[in-house]
């Protein structure tokens, strides 16, 4: 079955073209030279024509010249350089001319009246396929290219794989390739997706109409696009310019089910008798004994306990994080090192950090001298202890990399403290309006 896709080409135009004529992929692997010289087989196609790479409308060897020549003539050098697609076969379905044969004749359809086309026939994997590369400017006019609907575009290649008897795929799966972030969800790793949809649990759970629910988005960071006349519903992540279609996170986001929830909302809920005798004490936990140490230092070790990082032999639970302190799971590695300087400084307040700091910078001035007077010193041909010299300037280099490390460490403690401090008071409303609520319910 014939399988298409294509997309833009910003930027090195002359990368893809070399890459789809490479020769290691588009010669055909049963050509012997030694044949083709003694006139082998009547079919001068056959012996000329070994290297699967054609130009429409202009030489596949001198493409990227050409395109480049006909974008200066129209004064259109710049944005979207060219597109790239690619056509792929079932395998053993068709044989390399054939593949070929369709590709050409498809991309003539397609492009080839009005613009500078290469066909390359790839060879070298099991599935035999076409990839074209377009010019985006038209030789003819100059304008842009606007053949570049992958829909419209599917339905000529189809057409020409139907009158070749080549197999294709009647409804294609239009969907994104998620397999590298269904990998990190499956291995516990946050993304934007599943942050996404703790996010929206979170909002659902405390909203009673839809724009209560917008507003608790906001307040997480989330940008959305509820409209009831839509036929799908986005959520944009702070940070991220492209929104997320909600039915994508999974059935339970779609728009109906996420209508249904927060209506179930409004319905009364029924509470459970409460059972007098039980008795609940609250004991000493290793996060309250960490909230009581003042300063830097204790900041950080309790915030990394509120991520689930401490202590590091109890497994973690990500639902149970706070949803304000999720977006940090994928900065732990930073913090723990982070947290680590602190302690190992003893800083706990912002003035020590920033005399910290100066101290390193003017220990990074003097090594710097002390390794350009070293490296002036080995250079010297009557150097005796020459080994040692360049001892002591890897010895110096490595120092001067762990110091500027830290130097970037204590810029970031200092931006990102006061952050740290206004989400664990929130999180810390949260919690209580949590407890006075399960209070309630209990009275």
């Amino acid at each position: 079955m014939a399988v298409s896709k294509i997309w833009n080409v910003n930027s090195r135009l002359d990368k893809v073209i070399n890459y789809g004529s490479n020769e290691k992929k588009t010669t055909n692997p049963d050509y012997d030279p030694l044949k083709t010289v003694l006139g082998y087989g009547d079919n001068p196609d056959k012996t000329e024509k070994q290297l699967y790479s054609t130009g429409i409308n202009c030489d596949a060897e001198f493409a990227y010249q050409q395109f480049m020549t006909v974008k200066m003539q129209y004064g259109k050098t710049d944005g979207i350089l060219g597109y790239h697609g690619y056509m792929s076969f079932k395998p053993g379905e068709v044989t390399p001319e054939l593949a070929h044969k369709i590709g050409i004749e498809a991309a003539k359809r397609i492009w080839g009246k009005r613009f500078q086309v290469v066909v390359d026939t790839h060879l070298n994997t099991e599935c035999l396929h076409n990839h074209f590369i377009i010019n985006s400017v038209s030789f003819v006019d100059g304008k842009r290219c606007r053949e570049t609907s992958w829909f419209k575009n599917k339905m000529v290649f189809d057409e020409v794989c139907k009158e070749y008897g080549i197999s294709v795929i009647d409804k294609p799966n239009r969907t994104v390739d998620r397999s590298y972030i269904n990998q990190k969800e499956q291995a516990g790793m946050p993304t934007r997706y599943n942050l996404a949809k703790e996010a929206l649990d979170v909002a659902i759970e405390n909203s009673k109409s839809i724009k209560e629910l917008e507003y608790n988005l906001k307040k997480l960071g989330y940008s959305c696009n509820f409209n009831v006349n839509h036929k799908y519903w986005t959520v944009t992540p702070k940070g991220y310019d492209r929104p997320i279609r909600t039915y994508r996170l999974g059935e339970k986001y779609s728009k109906e089910n996420i209508l249904n929830a927060v209506l179930e909302n409004n319905r009364p809920v029924k509470y459970k008798p409460f059972v007098q005798g039980q008795v609940q004490y609250k004991l000493s936990t290793r996060g309250t004994r960490l909230r009581k140490v003042k300063g830097l230092c204790g900041l950080y070790f309790y915030y990394l306990y509120k991520l689930g990082y401490l202590p590091k032999n109890k497994p973690r639970n990500n639902s149970r994080v706070h949803y304000l302190l999720r977006e940090d799971l994928m900065k732990l590695d930073k913090l723990s090192n982070e947290a680590r300087l602190l302690e190992q400084y003893g800083i706990n307040t912002v003035e020590e950090l920033f005399s910290y700091k100066s101290k390193a910078e003017k220990e990074i001035e003097t090594l710097t001298e002390s390794r350009k007077q070293l490296r002036n010193k080995s250079k010297r041909k009557n150097c005796s202890n020459l080994n040692e010299v360049k001892e002591e300037i890897s010895e110096i280099g490595k120092r001067l990399k762990e110091l500027r490390k830290e130097i970037l460490l204590i810029d970031d403690i200092a931006e990102r403290s006061n952050e740290i401090e206004e989400k664990l008071e929130q999180a810390e409303i949260d919690e209580q309006k949590k407890l006075q609520k399960e209070e309630k319910y209990r009275e």
